[in-house]
C-alpha cells in the first residue's frame, strides 16, 4: 500500500508581525512623547478651577475691624469644606460674593482642626462677614487685583516687541499717586497669573517701593507670537528687558526684580543676556527652574516615564524651536554678580529642592538663601508670611541701602492687618 505524501505547508515569516508591532510600539511612544512637549510649550489661558467650597460653621464674632485695630486674641474661626485647596499648608485666601454681586476677599490662617469632610482654619482678616451656607472660592496663591489687598493701582501697558502688556502698577509713596524712584518688577511664573504676586505686593508698598507686575508673551492676557508657545524663559526675558524701559523712562532710578516659578528663570536670563542687568541692584527669587533637560527627567520618573524624557526633550526642540543650552543657568552659576534672595520650600515637587540648592550652594557670596520646611511650590510665604516679609525686607534693606524707615514705619501703622 502505498503511503500518501502530503506537502509540507509553507512557513510563514514571522517579521511582518514584529515589524508591526514594532511600528505600533513606535507610533504610541512618539504619540506620547508628542503629548508631553505639546503640553510642556502650549501656553492655553489660565482657568484656575476652584473645588466647590461652603461655609460649615462660624466660631466666634465675626468683625470687620478698621485696618489699624490689632487682631483680637481670640480670632474667628471658620469651618470650611476638605478639599484639595483647603487642606493645604499655611495661609489661605478666600473670595465670595454676596447676593448683590459685590464681591469680598478673607485670608485665613493655617489650619487648625479638620475632620474627613471639614477643615478649621482661623480668621487673618476679612472684609465683611461670612454666613454659614455660602459658598466660597479658595485660593493659596492670589485671587483678586491689588485693591483686595488694599493697594491703590493702575492698569498700565507695557510696550514690548509681540505688543502691549497688561501689568499693574502700585506706587510705592504713602498715598498711592507718585511712583517714586525705588521700583520692583515682578514676574509669575509658568501658566501663571499676576495674581500670584498679591501676597508679597504690600510688603513692597510698606517700604516704599513702587512695583509693577507684569505679563509676557503668550501668558494669559498677553500678547501671544505667532507659535503661541513658552520658550521657558530663552526668549521671555526680553519682555522683562521691555518692562525694565517702561519703569526707567516712569521715573524709576533703583531697581529690583522678583520672579515667582519661571518668573524666576526669566529673570536670570535677563541678568545673562540684557544689556540693562547692570542696572538691577537685587533679585528676589521664589521657587525657580534652572535648568529645564533635568526637569523633564524629574517630571518623566514622577510619572513613570522616564523611557520618554529623551524623546520629550528632543520633540520640545523639534516643536518650538527650544533652546536648552540658553535656558541652563546651572552652567553659568559663577557668571552672576547680582545679590539675589532666594526662597524654596523642601515639600516642592515641581522643583526639586537639590535643584535650586545647587545655585545656593555654588554662589554663598551672593546669594541668600532660605529653604522653607513644608511649602510647595511658590509657597513659601504662605508658611510663615511674616518670617517672609522679614528676610525680604532686610534684603532690600541691604541692597538699596537708602530705602525709606520713618515713611515705612508710618505707611505700615496704617495698613497693619492687610
Amino acid at each position: 500500500m502505498r503511503r500518501t505524501r502530503f506537502a509540507p505547508r509553507p512557513r510563514r515569516s514571522r517579521w511582518p508581525l514584529v515589524l508591526l508591532a514594532l511600528s505600533l510600539t513606535g507610533v504610541a511612544v512618539l504619540r506620547v512623547g508628542w503629548h508631553f512637549a505639546d503640553a510642556l510649550v502650549w501656553a492655553p489661558s489660565v482657568r484656575r478651577r476652584t473645588p466647590p467650597t461652603h461655609v460649615f460653621g462660624v466660631q466666634g464674632d465675626q468683625q470687620t475691624p478698621d485696618l489699624e485695630v490689632q487682631p483680637t486674641a481670640h480670632p474667628t474661626r471658620l469651618t470650611l469644606t476638605r478639599n484639595s485647596a483647603t487642606i493645604r499648608a499655611g495661609v489661605l485666601g478666600l473670595e465670595w460674593d454676596d447676593p448683590a454681586g459685590v464681591r469680598y476677599f478673607a485670608q485665613l490662617g493655617p489650619v487648625v482642626e479638620q475632620t474627613r469632610r471639614t477643615v478649621t482654619r482661623a480668621v487673618q482678616w476679612q472684609e465683611a462677614a461670612l454666613p454659614v451656607g455660602q459658598q466660597v472660592r479658595p485660593s493659596t496663591v492670589g485671587l483678586g487685583t491689588p485693591a483686595s489687598r488694599r493697594l491703590k493701582y493702575q492698569d498700565v501697558l507695557v510696550p514690548a516687541e509681540h505688543g502691549a502688556m497688561p501689568a499693574w502698577l502700585v506706587p510705592g509713596d504713602e498715598g498711592g499717586e507718585a511712583a517714586g524712584t525705588d521700583w520692583v518688577i515682578v514676574t509669575h511664573g509658568y501658566k501663571g497669573l499676576r495674581q500670584d504676586a498679591l501676597r508679597i505686593l504690600p510688603t513692597f508698598a510698606r517700604l516704599g517701593i513702587s512695583s509693577l507686575t507684569i505679563t509676557y508673551r503668550n501668558a494669559h492676557g498677553a500678547p501671544r507670537t505667532r507659535q503661541g508657545v513658552y520658550r521657558l524663559s530663552a526668549e521671555e526675558w526680553e519682555d522683562l528687558e521691555a518692562a525694565v524701559h517702561y519703569a526707567r523712562t516712569h521715573g524709576a532710578r533703583r531697581l529690583l526684580l522678583m520672579g515667582f516659578s519661571m518668573g524666576g528663570g526669566i529673570t536670570l536670563a535677563f541678568l545673562r543676556y540684557s544689556t540693562l542687568a547692570p542696572l538691577i541692584s537685587g533679585v528676589i527669587l521664589d521657587s525657580p527652574p534652572l535648568e529645564w533637560r533635568t526637569l523633564i527627567r524629574h517630571y518623566a520618573r514622577r510619572y513613570r516615564l522616564l523611557p520618554f524624557a529623551g524623546m520629550v526633550e528632543w520633540l520640545t526642540a523639534f516643536k518650538s524651536g527650544q533652546d536648552f543650552d540658553a535656558i541652563d543657568h546651572h552652567s553659568v552659576m559663577e557668571q552672576f554678580t547680582t545679590p539675589m534672595l532666594l526662597f524654596h520650600g523642601s515639600a516642592d515637587r515641581t522643583v526639586p529642592v537639590a535643584h535650586v540648592e545647587r545655585l545656593a550652594h555654588a554662589r554663598p557670596d551672593i546669594v541668600e538663601y532660605h529653604r522653607v520646611e513644608g511649602a510647595e511650590h511658590v509657597r513659601p510665604w504662605n508658611i510663615d508670611p511674616e518670617a517672609y516679609e522679614a528676610m525680604l525686607t532686610r534684603f532690600v534693606r541691604r541692597v538699596l541701602p537708602e530705602a525709606p524707615t520713618d515713611h515705612t514705619l508710618a505707611w505700615s501703622s496704617k495698613t497693619e492687618g492687610t
